[in-house]
């Protein structure tokens, strides 16, 4: 049956497809679905008109030219079907209990039931209008978008005036009936979404409109820039009615997928230094495909990502000014309702969740203020241009000390959740408007034109970025036309625009964030498809665009930055200076990064330096060696130190120190049979030892706060860091005794290799000698089991004879250079360490390390007599 301005749809016994099987395209819009119908419909030949619209609801609107009714609610959508269906005698195809009405609009309906069999006007469903769309007419180059709409909405059905079906692609977009639920590799009939909302209640549009390019008006399409739901409103959103009982309807439950880090791609560590001149850097985000917040920690050196523990729906992750814990929201910027206050730590295996309740709490920002850290927020994030429930809401602080929340504190009237100036004295807020409170006083910026994922930037400049959709002052100001987010916005603290950065070719911005840094902006990147495809730093200073993680739909990124971290001069690579560690690098490497933090920080305190294998990084406690006032013993040895690499770094390192007068290293020569090889293996993994050699080992002049530089480069996990840096050192201390040594296995002594190792220690004394510093060259006693089985010197050798030899040749050494003293604990076993002083086969524990540097001690007082 035909009805006046409707077109009969002869869908009974066809079908349709919903979605897309493209990889490209979101996944919201995956898989193709098919949906068949075994009944007919009726869908307007065009958008309901502000005319009909006024007609059916008796609201006083003005009317004008036949143009698209937009600024509609979905209820408000379809109080209007009602009010047609009324109107001509037919039922409703809704009911309720009670509407919630706001400045003319319907904002909620209690107790709502869509009655899919009543001979009424409804909202088409999304099945519907795709059939309608594939089958009748949708042409997005002859429709009214960017390139010819001139911003504006048009009359209905001008575009193509002997279309049957008017303004499918173009103009206004369009509500449809179903709430959004994933689609599935199934087949239903008579399908008309999900079965009940998800925790956002988000809802469908289909079409395109006049601000969006042609060629990205697509009929799979689901949705817009922003997360739709049944409140939301926008001047290019409106609808169309469908008439046609529904039997049998079929529904979709919600599903999540189980996502995991290896569905992204993340920058590594040391490309992103190459930008911020630092690597001390966090990043979180909302993977709105599982729901989860993944991180991203650079500050080890690598690019570990990790899925944080889930408690529920969680939005706008924000990270705390120590970079120690994530605060986050249960609702999007655009969604009002109640929005719960979370924090959680920084850290994967860690499930502490603190939740805030008192009040509702949108898009989170820390600030530390007078000592105290603080969370400020406002209690709704939704649609804000009504000033009447704008001015309802408030903008609070919290504090969060000690793992506790504490006293909430109102700041004024207004939820103002685009951020607060430290002084209080501007706060913005966007969601539709951007509004500004500024020095006490409220009032609307950008003209009143559509602006979105504000943001204050967190230093004294006070500037302002936002998001717009191709407005009319957005676009004097970059002197063109473009889409709705292909320019992040940013004005000066009086609300004026000073700039305007462009997407890289084929994106858009979304979910802008300046970082808690100058001068950088957080964003995601959304392609042609409509895919939230990549999280990006934008630099505002060159307006250029690095992509730290790409994946499938990332959103609401947030940047953190150390700090006190200290920015590398351009004349320096970033990429080398002070990078003695990287992600992949080994414990030994790891080990000698904190050694080589104590080398920069300590230099002009080093009085004695310590270097060697693990036995000396375990045997020696640097803290009870007596030194000169203002000075001290540092242990810089470390597990798997071989002689070449102890020639190499006492050369290059700690012999040059103005102060040092005591070198002590290790004589394992049990482990003589070691060559360059091992040595080479650490240091040619990370690039910092060979740009210091590249630069001659700064005896020109160290770089300015050098130590600051190191420091900032990838270090290991906090709790390896404080064990090896324990004392300035490090020893085994809990461990003790060992069972008898039954591997007496080694290699046959090779002479060549001996010589080779000979020569490492001959290269330190000659030098040594050269800046008049003593050296300590010591055996570290090993388990006496080894020498009582007659077959091997030590752990790794050699044979009893090739050791004699070998330690006569230590002993000639020391008599002839004046330089040189040899001390030897191990004293071929015959010493007086017992089980209980050692935590294996080889390596001291603490009560060893105590008696070992008690006896060092008392050896270099004597020196210090004799040769200073």
């Amino acid at each position: 049956m035909q009805h006046a301005g409707m077109v009969q749809m002869h869908s009974a016994l066809r079908g349709t497809t919903l979605g897309t099987s493209l990889e490209s395209a979101p996944t919201s819009e995956k898989p193709e679905m098919t949906v068949n119908f075994d009944y007919d419909f009726s869908l307007g030949a065009h958008e309901v008109t502000r005319k009909e619209y006024a007609t059916w609801t008796g609201k006083n609107i003005e009317r004008q030219n036949d143009l698209p009714m937009t600024n509609v609610t979905y209820f408000d959508a379809i109080l209007a079907a009602n009010s047609r269906s009324k109107f001509e005698g037919l039922d409703s195809v809704y009911t309720y209990r009670k509407l919630q009405m706001s400045e003319g609009s319907c904002l909620g309906i209690e107790n709502l039931a869509f009655h899919p069999e009543a001979n009424g006007y409804r909202l088409p469903t999304e099945a519907e209008w795709t059939f309608a769309a594939k089958n009748v007419h949708f042409n997005p180059e002859k429709s009214w978008n960017v390139s010819n709409a001139g911003d504006s909405l048009h009359p209905v059905c001008t575009s193509e005036p002997k279309a049957i079906l008017c303004d499918m692609a173009g103009n206004a977009m369009e509500w449809v009936n179903d709430w959004f639920v994933p689609f599935s590799d199934t087949t239903l009939l008579n399908f008309i979404g999900g079965a009940q909302s998800d925790a956002i209640g988000k809802r469908i549009l289909k079409g395109g409109y006049f601000r969006k390019a042609a060629d990205n008006m697509r009929i799979y399409s689901r949705g817009d820039v922003y997360t739709v739901t049944s409140s939301t409103k926008a001047d290019y959103v409106g609808f169309r009615l469908a008439r046609g009982m529904i039997p049998s309807p079929s529904t979709l439950n919600s599903s999540n997928s189980n996502f995991s880090p290896e569905n992204f791609s993340v920058l590594p560590a040391l490309e992103l230094k190459k930008k911020l001149r630092t690597s001390q850097v966090r990043l979180a985000f909302r993977d709105d495909e599982s729901g989860n917040i993944f991180a991203v920690d650079y500050t080890n050196g690598s690019s570990a990502l990790f899925a944080l523990p889930k408690k529920g729906n969680v939005y706008h992750p924000a990270i705390s000014p120590n970079g120690k814990w994530i605060a986050m929201t249960s609702k999007p910027e655009g969604i009002s309702g109640f929005d719960t206050l979370s924090v959680q730590p920084f850290n994967a295996a860690d499930s502490t969740h603190f939740l805030y309740n008192e009040s509702s709490a949108a898009e989170p920002r820390w600030r530390i203020s007078h000592g105290d850290t603080l969370i400020y927020f406002g209690t709704d994030g939704g649609d804000n241009s009504s000033d009447g429930k704008f001015f309802g809401e408030k903008t609070l602080a919290v504090s969060f000390q000690n793992q506790k929340f504490g006293a909430e504190r109102e700041i004024f009237a207004g939820s103002y959740h685009g951020g607060i100036s430290d002084d209080e004295n501007l706060a913005v807020s966007g969601s539709k408007l951007l509004r500004a409170r500024v020095r006490g006083k409220d009032t609307v910026w950008y003209h009143g034109e559509q602006a979105c994922n504000v943001s204050l930037s967190p230093d004294s400049t006070k500037r302002v970025l936002f998001l717009d959709f191709g407005s009319k002052t957005g676009r004097e100001f970059v002197g063109k036309n473009y889409a709705p987010h292909e320019f992040i916005l940013i004005a000066d603290s009086s609300g004026k625009l000073i700039q305007a950065i462009l997407a890289p070719d084929g994106y858009t911005f979304d979910h802008t964030e300046w970082t808690n840094a100058p001068d950088f902006i957080a964003a995601t990147l959304v392609n042609e498809e409509g895919v939230h495809s990549k999280i990006v730093l934008v630099d505002t200073k060159d307006s250029s665009v690095t992509t730290l993680v790409e994946g499938n739909e990332l959103w609401h990124p947030n940047v953190w930055i150390q700090p006190s971290a200290i920015r590398l001069p351009q004349k320096y690579a970033a990429d080398s200076l002070g990078v003695y560690m990287t992600g992949n690098s080994s414990i030994s490497s790891r080990i000698q990064k904190v050694k080589m933090d104590l080398f920069w920080k300590y230099r002009g305190q080093a009085e004695i330096a310590i270097t060697g294998s693990s036995r000396c990084f375990a045997g020696i406690d640097p803290t009870l060696l007596s030194t000169s006032e203002n000075r001290l013993a540092i242990n810089y040895a470390f597990s798997g130190e071989d002689m070449a690499g102890t020639e190499y770094l006492s050369v290059n390192y700690y012999l040059p120190l103005e102060k040092l007068k005591f070198l002590i290293l290790a004589l394992d020569i049990d482990r003589w049979a070691i060559t360059d090889e091992g040595f080479r293996t650490l240091y040619v993994e990370v690039p910092g030892y060979l740009y210091d050699e590249h630069h001659d080992f700064w005896k020109k002049g160290v770089p300015d706060e050098m130590e600051n530089f190191v420091a900032a480069n990838p270090s290991p996990p906090s709790d390896e860091y404080s064990l090896y840096a324990y004392h300035l050192g490090w020893h085994y201390s809990t461990l003790s005794g060992y069972e008898t040594p039954v591997d007496l296995a080694f290699s046959p002594y090779e002479m060549k290799k001996a010589h080779y190792n000979q020569e490492k220690l001959l290269s330190i004394l000659d030098v040594a000698k050269s800046y008049g510093v003593q050296v300590v060259g010591i055996i570290f006693p090993q388990a006496p089991e080894y020498i009582a089985s007659g077959k091997s010197w030590g752990r790794y050798g050699p044979s009893l004879a090739d050791a004699k030899m070998l330690l006569q040749t230590l002993d000639s050494l020391a008599k002839q250079k004046s330089n040189f003293t040899l001390f030897d604990e191990y004293k071929n076993g015959e010493n007086d360490y017992a089980s209980e002083d050692f935590a294996d086969y080889d390596h001291l524990n603490q009560s060893g390390a105590l008696k070992l540097t008690q006896r060092l001690d008392s050896l270099l007082q004597k020196l210090r007599q004799e040769k200073f």
